[in-house]
């Protein structure tokens, strides 16, 4: 076990106390939810006109649109270590969806309804709140990247932006109303914690680099 795999089930371990300390269904810590939602408001009081529409645009655009992306980019010009962090990406990121959703259904918080609360974008109803699947992705993409695709100072500063990209989406989900600060929290050691099992796994991504260049070079 390495130390990718150690950090990982630390931060999941963080995941499973916080999900269980929002979770209605287990007599969530009042005090803390009352806090979490407290910064809630306080994030949509205070929004600005010019900052909307750039947010409402990292919602719609910065986790499917950007990521992908941001893969087939890494394919084509990152050369051998993007490669690897496409594919790490891409492995990660199918593992995340449905645990993701599965994590949602388990710990059923709602979406925020405080009436108080500016909303920019609608909320699906019939989904829950914890963890942001949002935060979720994209966090695992920036902590893969930063800590896969960072040999030069090119590549570093790559990993550096798009690290700023999933800052400024995860920030964006509390700031349209969708999620409470906490959901975001959530999303990001679940994406964290699921990212660090596969970096840890470097020698097998490997492998499954070269066989894909192998056969993109026969072609």
């Amino acid at each position: 076990m390495n130390k990718y795999h150690i950090t990982s089930i630390i931060i999941l371990a963080l995941f499973v106390v916080l999900a269980i300390l929002v979770s209605p269904l287990a007599n969530n810590n009042s005090d803390i939810v009352s806090k979490d939602t407290s910064a809630f408001l306080k994030v949509n009081d205070s929004h600005v006109n010019f900052l909307n529409k750039i947010m409402v645009w990292l919602t719609e655009y910065g986790r499917e649109a950007f990521w992908i992306m941001t893969i087939i980019l890494l394919l084509i010009f990152g050369g051998i270590l993007g490669k690897k962090t496409a594919i790490v990406l891409v492995l990660a990121f199918i593992v995340l969806i449905p645990i993701g959703f599965a994590a949602k259904e388990i710990v059923q918080r709602p979406h925020p309804t405080i009436p108080e609360s500016d909303f920019l974008l609608a909320q699906d109803p019939n989904e829950y709140s914890y963890p942001s699947g949002h935060a979720t992705i994209v966090s695992a993409g920036a902590a893969i990247a930063l800590s896969l695709f960072r040999d030069s100072k090119r590549k570093l500063a790559i990993s550096l932006a798009l690290t700023a990209e999933a800052a400024l989406v995860c920030i964006s989900r509390v700031y349209v109303g969708g999620h409470y600060p906490l959901d975001v929290v959530g999303g990001i050691l679940l994406g964290v914690g699921i990212s660090f099992l596969f970096v840890g796994a470097t020698k097998q991504v490997e492998k499954i680099t070269q066989f894909i260049t192998r056969t993109l070079k026969r072609r």
